[in-house]
């Protein structure tokens, strides 16, 4: 989730529930669910921003130990500009608490803050995909989708 913040770039960043660490907002596809439907859903649940998606980031893949069993997990990431909301309005009725904290960081500073090796990537990745389109943000498509999920209900 990207805005502009005069002549500077910012991301938006989460601080996990329970973690000391910074990550990029993302979960789990619902059933039914597209990926780009459930990063829009992610975004506002972990965030309580809404948001137009501009562009896919990629995906990144890795494996961790939960309960004694390895879990494949498979991440896909994309480009928002931010719409509208209050960073860190997150008390979402029926939701459970997922981020301890949320804030807008420089894009320029986002790999060095992120914690994770992956979203590192992903966030020099959009830094270079907006310095290629100029200083400011380009103009998103137009966008379809809820932030509640994928409209079908």
């Amino acid at each position: 989730m990207i805005r502009e913040q005069g002549s500077e770039l910012e991301v938006a960043v989460i601080r996990p529930h329970g973690r000391s660490l910074w990550a990029l907002p993302k979960g789990h596809v619902d059933p039914g669910e597209t990926p780009e439907q459930t990063a829009t859903r992610e975004v506002w649940e972990e965030t309580g921003l809404t948001a137009t998606l501009m562009a896919p980031l990629g995906e990144i893949r890795y494996v961790y130990q939960f309960r004694g069993q390895r879990i494949f997990k498979r991440v896909h990431f994309f480009l928002f500009r931010y719409q509208s909301g209050v960073l860190g309005d997150i008390r979402h009725t029926g939701h459970r608490v997922e981020v301890d904290e949320a804030k807008w960081v420089p894009l320029a500073r986002a790999a060095a803050l992120l914690g994770y090796k992956g979203e590192k990537a992903i966030a020099a990745r959009a830094a270079r995909m907006l310095l290629r389109a100029g200083t400011s943000l380009p103009e998103a498509p137009p966008s379809g989708g809820s932030p509640e999920g994928s409209g079908d209900d």
